[in-house]
């Protein structure tokens, strides 16, 4: 070995030995293998999943030119799809890379556009339109798996910059990886579609599973949603702090050490042989024990070989919660469910229900009063509670618990001889913590919160009653709080008929509940029965407005090409109500059906196209023979086309009949040259050349700048362009903040459609009514600006919970 490959193999040991040595530097070689393993089991479905998809489709194909297309694929896709899994993990590793070595995450490079919208343009918005669905919609579905997460991998950063950024895994980097592994076959557009379909089915909606077990590893090793770095070994700190861990070792942090080069995802090549460097805990966390001994030295097994991630050597799988129905990790608000309880026992000083335990564990009834007279006093108040529409949203907790000792008082002649104990004090004041952060939610209307704010008492109620109140997401209390705010995502006026509904459920409630947690489950029946009847209307509503809206809209697009084929031409008597009224009727309900991206649609316009051609004054023999030799040919053609016509059976017949006699009036021409003097060519060259418009003073150069601005952009690649700048989140379904002018309050309003043709952003309100149209450009520079936003649609209760952990945890 030569002096030149010694230091080569020591360069490598050095930085080997620096990867081994950072901060979690094992917990992130865990990640990886995670992911190769989600990702080659995933395609190892998605490939035979689409197989058995192709081949039932093949066997049901109505005509023997799908059934081909069909089996076509099948076979295409089985010799591809080594070339796209390999593609695939290619595209992953570009937004995969260390931190250290990129600052932001790599953005997706688009192919440039041509000048001309063509079929291949249209193809790309075709896939762009598919892919943008399934992201967004698995991004929405997963909006607070994927927000821990990213909070969690930008936290392990800090001590480790071989992790990648938090935003890596997000449903449209994963998507773009795939459309890029697409990219290199030469399937058809509408076969892309089909895979890119299944991709999201098989792949991308599964996400959950992966983000949850990932976000577990994090949460076991103390990588929390919120971290407080006071209480972790700083990454890059130059000092020696010295810090306890639970059997009272001493732990000294080490110098910060530049990151050494990791293995790229998908190399499968090993995490180094030894130890890992023991990983920073944050005060309080239980110690996780790290994999005996590390990852193994040598090659790690080849990704796409199928070998069970907890199978690994050296892997240990810490992701499963013992006790767990089946294996999975229970949660609740984003948290496991031992960690829920763990945090509200901290906080309050054992959980709700315990509260006479803790009366007879400190002095006995003599002290404080009882769970049954904190109960009893907030059923009394929660029965005077009366709805005020003019107050502004707040939970006053002292005022509360004064008001509990004052109805107390009340059954003793109005002496206070006692105390409300901790635990019922606290209770309140953890319910607090989630009714400020329903407060701050700004998905809720000022109404609605007014609203859920009346629930206060029942849900404190429900919290000391039930003791797994905190922990069942199907408790009915927190699903009622989530269905009133899902029914009131459009309400901002109390005198709204929803509004004034949801008002009647909410009085019942508070007049009927007393300690039987059951009533909310009354109360929540009779709001879904309510809202299912309200909304279905208001569906219907929606679809009839919808309806209407596509059909102007696909009428309008006939129009426009109409316009383009007729401009400038002649239409004789005989052909107008062909290419006026039947053929765009044609058109009509074929776009209405199949939309523009299709071949038939183009045969329709080169078919129309050719009519009107046809039927052109002719001004020589030469012409005149040409239409004798091809106009049998396109009244055979436009029957044909007339078949699918939905008029009736005598219109077509007459119109066919008229085109026959147009040409036969055509055909009877006389007296026409055999072809047009040569002379007579260059007089009319020089006629137009000195004719008025040519001889305006203006230089070539102008001239050629104004035409070139005139064709720039088709009417097509505008829109294009428009739809291209929308966000992710901006997608038909979605609710959002509509700015409405300077002079108007904003409006709470749904997506109901996107008209691809003119980039048309189409908004109903909750009752299904058409409020206005938006520009998708200007609604793109409101949503910059801050004018608009997008409505989060989550579980109310959930992220307040979630919210109110996290304060918990952080003091």
């Amino acid at each position: 070995m030569n002096s030149e490959t010694t230091n080569e193999a020591n360069v490598a040991d050095n930085n080997q030995t620096q990867y081994e040595e950072m901060p979690f530097a094992q917990l992130i070689e865990e990640i990886l293998s995670k992911l190769e393993y989600y990702f080659s089991e995933r395609m190892v479905t998605l490939f035979k999943e689409t197989d058995d998809f192709l081949f039932d489709s093949a066997n049901s194909a109505r005509s023997i030119d799908i059934q081909n297309r069909m089996f076509e694929f099948m076979n295409a896709l089985r010799s591809e799809k080594e070339n796209i899994e390999k593609n695939f993990i290619k595209g992953l590793s570009f937004y995969l890379q260390p931190i250290s070595e990129i600052d932001e995450l790599p953005k997706k490079s688009h192919p440039q556009e041509s000048n001309k919208l063509s079929l291949i343009e249209q193809d790309a918005m075709d896939e762009m339109v598919t892919l943008t669905t399934i992201s967004s919609k698995a991004a929405m579905d997963l909006k607070e798996e994927l927000n821990h997460l990213e909070i969690r991998l930008k936290a392990l950063g800090e001590y480790n910059t071989n992790i990648f950024h938090g935003d890596a895994l997000e449903p449209r980097q994963i998507c773009d990886a795939f459309q890029e592994a697409i990219s290199a076959t030469y399937f058809e557009n509408q076969d892309k579609l089909i895979l890119y379909k299944q991709f999201g089915q098989h792949i991308v909606f599964p996400l959950k599973k992966l983000y949850d077990e990932i976000n577990q590893m994090l949460i076991e090793q103390g990588i929390l949603p919120e971290i407080d770095y006071g209480e972790f070994i700083p990454h890059g700190d130059q000092g020696a702090d010295v810090v306890e861990d639970d059997a009272g070792e001493e732990a000294q942090s080490q110098p910060a050490t530049p990151a050494g080069p990791r293995r790229a995802f998908g190399t499968g090549a090993a995490y180094g042989g030894g130890a890992a460097a023991p990983r920073p805990v944050p005060a309080g966390a239980s110690q996780v024990p790290p994999s005996s001994g590390g990852m193994p030295a040598g090659p790690r097994r080849a990704f796409g070989s199928g070998a069970a991630y907890s199978d690994r050597p050296g892997v240990q799988n810490t992701e499963i919660t013992p006790g767990a129905p089946d294996g999975s990790v229970q949660m609740s608000a984003g948290f496991p469910l031992a960690q829920v309880r763990q945090s509200i026992q901290d906080f309050i000083g054992g959980m709700p229900t315990d509260s006479d335990s803790w009366v007879a564990a400190t002095g006995g009834s003599a002290s404080y009063y009882s769970h049954k007279d904190v109960v009893s006093a907030l059923s009394n108040m929660q029965v005077d509670t009366e709805l005020d529409h003019n107050v502004r949203p707040e939970f006053n907790a002292n005022a509360l618990k004064r008001a509990v000792l004052n109805k107390i008082s009340e059954k003793h002649g109005g002496t206070v001889t006692k105390r409300v104990n901790q635990i019922s004090e606290k209770t309140i004041d953890f319910i607090k913590l989630i009714f400020d952060a329903i407060i701050d939610d700004k998905s809720i209307t000022d109404t609605i919160k007014t609203l859920l704010l009346s629930l206060q008492i029942p849900v404190i109620k429900a919290a000391m009653i039930d003791p797994d109140f905190f922990v069942d997401d199907k408790h009915p209390a927190r699903q009622l709080l989530d269905k009133f705010a899902e029914a009131g995502v459009g309400v901002s006026d109390h005198t709204d008929p929803i509004y004034i509904k949801l008002a009647e459920i909410v009085q019942k409630l508070l007049k009927e509940f007393k300690e039987d947690v059951t009533e909310f489950k009354v109360a929540l029946e009779a709001l879904t029965e309510l809202t299912d009847k309200i909304y279905q209307e208001a569906k219907e509503r929606e679809e009839k407005n919808q309806k209407q809206i596509k059909h102007e809209h696909a009428r309008n697009v006939v129009l426009q090409e109409i316009r383009k084929v007729t401009l400038g031409k002649e239409l004789p008597k005989g052909i107008r109500t062909l290419v006026l009224k039947m053929w765009p009727s044609l058109m009509f309900n074929h776009y209405l059906k199949n939309g523009k991206a299709n071949d038939e649609w183009v045969e329709m316009l080169m078919m129309l196209d050719k009519i009107i051609e046809s039927v052109q004054p002719v001004h020589t023999l030469e012409e005149l023979e040409a239409i004798g030799l091809s106009y049998e040919q396109i009244i055979d053609a436009t029957k044909e086309k007339l078949k699918r016509c939905r008029k009736s059976k005598d219109m077509v017949q007459q119109v066919v009949k008229e085109l026959e006699e147009t040409f036969q009036s055509i055909l009877a021409t006389k007296d026409l040259p055999e072809k047009i003097e040569e002379e007579a060519l260059v007089e009319t060259a020089a006629e137009e050349e000195t004719g008025e418009e040519a001889v305006a003073e203006q230089p070539v150069e102008e001239a050629a700048e104004e035409v070139s601005e005139e064709v720039e952009e088709t009417p097509e690649q505008i829109a294009k362009r428009k739809i291209d700048k929308l966000p992710a989140e901006v997608q038909a379904g979605a609710w959002f903040i509509v700015y409405n002018g300077e002079d108007k309050p904003v409006r709470r309003l749904k997506l109901a459609v996107i008209l691809m043709q003119d980039a048309t952003l189409v908004f109903v309100d909750h009752l299904g009514n058409v409020v206005f149209e938006k520009d998708a450009e200007v609604f793109t520079d409101e949503l910059e600006k801050g004018l608009s936003g997008i409505i989060m649609q989550h579980s109310v209760f959930d992220h307040a919970l979630h919210s109110a952990l996290q304060s918990v945890q952080k003091n």
